[in-house]
């Protein structure tokens, strides 16, 4: 009850907006006294934002197997229902595109002024936390407020690496009723790792640190420490931003401190020689931090599998096209032979019948992703460092791995495209390094980059209210 009440304040405060950014008289002060005036009401409103970010309308769905896996091209061009045919070809002006990119905006301005919320109580002179549970809280509402900032600017503004003045998205560090300015691109980053810094200090005595998950025998166990931002998930998320600007050594550092941290371990094979029901087909012994939700597998049907009736066969709305070319044809790829239905084609990397074992869950950070970003940020400084990196990773992917000898930066983006299938990461990936787009199809081929596949524009609604010039 106490969740859903939080993220009821958070939706009223968002979709009441009219002509101010939050233009309402925040419902129900008393009630939401009440829910700050317990420990346990503290875990409920984290829980709240963390339930609302797992939301099909975010991370759960759109963020990651659909709307943004859309615009990387996964999906046929030619099989493509015509309810994305303009998404997929970055017809951001489209009014069905304008409803998308309004909903993502508003759905995750309204997960941070759940944090901001926290952040706002827990701040507080008050007696209701002791000192490690109020740094543990405030630790992990800012490290959300982070992530959340982050992914909007990768959405909605220009690379800061050539764009760095250009007006950028309203950072919004407030929880109330005033208007947050917009910043520079360069000053919305900075404004993402001052908050990672704050999270990093405050997360010191994060219980990870003296845990490691994937020893725990009971997996619903280990998501105590990764089904949440913590620790080594704001490390990796310094890691992420220092690639995103350019600083190779930052990126480094991170990663580095995710990796020998032992924290989280790389694939073992043994784990996956076993019936589908007991394969961790997630590989969550990986995950840094990760969303739990049970209806991952309805989603993923939803949109990858065709509907078969009595009288009639609809195809997959979203059906994924040449996943032999992608992996290689490789069976031996244990992404290629347990992600994808070898009876069928089917994407079933959300949807194996193993939840008495293991929980739905979407990965948010993972630990192959700090090995590609040392792998990217050696390459070129120590090839043989780099090398190593990327064929540690591919050996606890594939069986009998030979190892890379020479590596190039196409390599790298390979790998990133078979590693992230459905977790919504590889378009980010080609705006941060501004390449072109490989369509599905051979007429059009590659799409040449540009802010206008890059950049979604500012949601008109947002402008029309007199939000934004």
């Amino acid at each position: 009850m106490k969740i859903k009440f939080f993220m009821m304040i958070c939706s009223v405060i968002l979709f009441s907006s009219c002509n101010k950014w939050l233009d309402v008289d925040l419902a129900d002060k008393v009630t939401e006294e009440k829910l700050f005036s317990t420990p346990q009401g503290y875990q409920e409103a984290l829980a709240g934002v963390y339930s609302s970010m797992a939301s099909p309308n975010l991370y759960g769905k759109k963020l990651t197997m659909e709307d943004i896996d859309i615009l990387a091209q996964y999906y046929s061009y030619d099989g493509i229902s015509a309810n994305y045919v303009k998404w997929k070809i970055y017809d951001y002006e489209d009014a069905g595109s304008q409803g998308r990119i309004l909903a993502t905006w508003r759905g995750m301005y309204s997960a941070i002024s759940g944090a901001n919320n926290i952040i706002k109580w827990a701040g507080k002179d008050v007696q209701v936390l002791d000192a490690d549970t109020k740094n543990q809280v405030l630790g992990e509402a800012y490290a959300l407020r982070a992530y959340l900032h982050l992914d909007l600017i990768r959405m909605f503004c220009p690379d800061v690496k050539r764009s760095p003045k250009t007006t950028g998205i309203p950072y919004n560090l407030e929880f109330g009723v005033s208007l947050p300015p917009v910043y520079t691109v360069e000053e919305n980053v900075q404004l993402v790792v001052d908050d990672l810094k704050k999270a990093e200090v405050l997360l010191a005595k994060d219980p990870i640190t003296s845990a490691k998950p994937y020893q725990m025998a009971s997996k619903d166990m280990a998501d105590k420490y990764v089904a949440r931002i913590n620790l080594f998930g704001v490390k990796a998320l310094l890691a992420r931003v220092g690639l995103l600007r350019g600083d190779k050594v930052s990126a480094i550092k991170y990663a580095k401190e995710v990796v020998e941290s032992e924290r989280f371990r790389l694939l073992d094979f043994a784990s996956a020689d076993k019936p589908d029901s007991e394969i961790d087909m997630l590989f969550s012994d990986e995950h840094i931090f990760s969303l739990r939700n049970k209806n991952l597998s309805e989603y993923t049907i939803e949109l990858h599998y065709p509907e078969v009736t009595a009288n009639s066969t609809r195809f997959a709305y979203l059906p994924f096209v040449n996943v032999s070319t992608m992996y290689e044809g490789n069976n031996d790829d244990i992404r290629y032979s347990k992600w994808f239905s070898t009876v069928n084609g089917n994407f079933v990397k959300f949807n194996v019948d193993n939840k008495l074992k293991f929980f739905s869950k979407m990965p948010m950070i993972k630990l192959s992703e700090m090995y590609l970003i040392l792998a990217e940020c050696y390459l070129g400084k120590d090839d043989q460092l780099s090398q190593s990196y990327i064929n540690a990773l591919r050996d606890h992917r594939i069986r009998n791995n030979s190892h890379w000898t020479y590596l190039t930066m196409d390599y790298i983006m390979q790998e990133s495209k078979r590693e992230f299938v459905g977790e919504g990461q590889l378009w980010y990936a080609y705006k941060r390094l501004n390449l072109g787009v490989q369509t599905s199809s051979g007429t059009i081929g590659l799409i040449p980059p540009s802010d206008k596949i890059f950049v979604f524009p500012m949601p008109l609604k947002e402008i029309e209210t007199g939000n934004r010039n």
